[in-house]
Formats: C-alpha cells, sequence, structure tokens
C-alpha cells in the first residue's frame, strides 16, 4: 500500500474530505489570522498592549485558531476525524508576553483513550515558535480515527493556538 500524507488545517480542514475541526466551545475560539480583540495579533493588526504579532506568512495556509483556557471555564477541545497510520499535531507557541497567558498545556485523547500531554512553560523570551509538533504518534492502526485535543479542567490558565494537523 502507498501511504500519503494529509494534512487537517485549522481553517480550511481536512485536504482529502473537506471535514473541519470541531472546536468547543464554539464562542470560545477566534481565527487568530482575523482576531483583531487578540492579545497575540496577525501581522495585519499592530499588537494589543505589549502583545506579540505573529508573521501570517508562518502558519500553514496562513491561518491559526486561539483561545485561552481560564480555571472554572469550559474546557477547550478540539476534535477530527482521519483514517491513517501516524498522526502529527502542530501549534503555534508563544513566550513571554507581559500579563498575559502564555503557559500551555494540552491533553491528547485519541480513539477514546489517555496518548499524551504537552506542556509549554514560557521561557521569559519573547521568541514566537511555529510548527511545534504537540503530539506525534507513528503507531497507529490503520483505521479511522477520533483525536480529541483538550485544555483544561485544570488549576492553570493556558493559551491554545491551533495550527494544523498532518496525518498518514
Amino acid at each position: 500500500a502507498v501511504f500519503v500524507n494529509r494534512t487537517i488545517d485549522d481553517e480550511h480542514g481536512d485536504s482529502n474530505s473537506g471535514l473541519p475541526p470541531d472546536f468547543e466551545p464554539q464562542s470560545s475560539w477566534a481565527q487568530g489570522s482575523t482576531c483583531t480583540g487578540c492579545i497575540v495579533q496577525h501581522s495585519r493588526n499592530p499588537p494589543k498592549h505589549d502583545g506579540a504579532t505573529i508573521d501570517t506568512s508562518l502558519p500553514f495556509d496562513g491561518t491559526w485558531h486561539d483561545s485561552t483556557y481560564h480555571p472554572g471555564q469550559p474546557e477547550r477541545t478540539i476534535t477530527v476525524k482521519f483514517t491513517g497510520i501516524a498522526v502529527y499535531v502542530f501549534n503555534i507557541v508563544v513566550n513571554s508576553i507581559p500579563l498575559v497567558t502564555t503557559f500551555t498545556n494540552l491533553t491528547f485523547i485519541l480513539d477514546g483513550a489517555h496518548v499524551g500531554n504537552y506542556v509549554h512553560e514560557p521561557d521569559g523570551s519573547s521568541e514566537i515558535l511555529y510548527d511545534v509538533p504537540v503530539y506525534t504518534n507513528t503507531t497507529l492502526p490503520h483505521t479511522s480515527h477520533t483525536l480529541v485535543i483538550s485544555t483544561g479542567p485544570g488549576l492553570n490558565a493556558s493559551l491554545v493556538l491551533f495550527d494544523y494537523i498532518i496525518y498518514t
């Protein structure tokens, strides 16, 4: 069998099926490439306060989804369905912005089982990291899968800048 890489973009969905990721709760997510109220801004807007600016030429297809979880709020989730033998999840990761949550804490549930976590502690720099692999699994059975990426519930606020997924 010949295996092919497919991409699930945050905005444009699955390059094969066209299905978009499911972001919940929908009202807690913003399209980062057009968001005017986000602290982490796209390069077409000046940053808010001492916020960071994302170079829109660097995220996949120039888009990403932005949400910040705070304790006591509903957890933020991204759900995707795919058929394949491997999956790679990529986010944008921001380091320190004064008075802004840039800590990231993600949990990965694959086909109903907890399969991993990703934690990013800001390092004090203002560097923005692109194409950060926050979850990789290359040992999947060749079948249909459901991947849920979540943040919270928990004791820490968490920033999520979801960019894209590649599956094989």
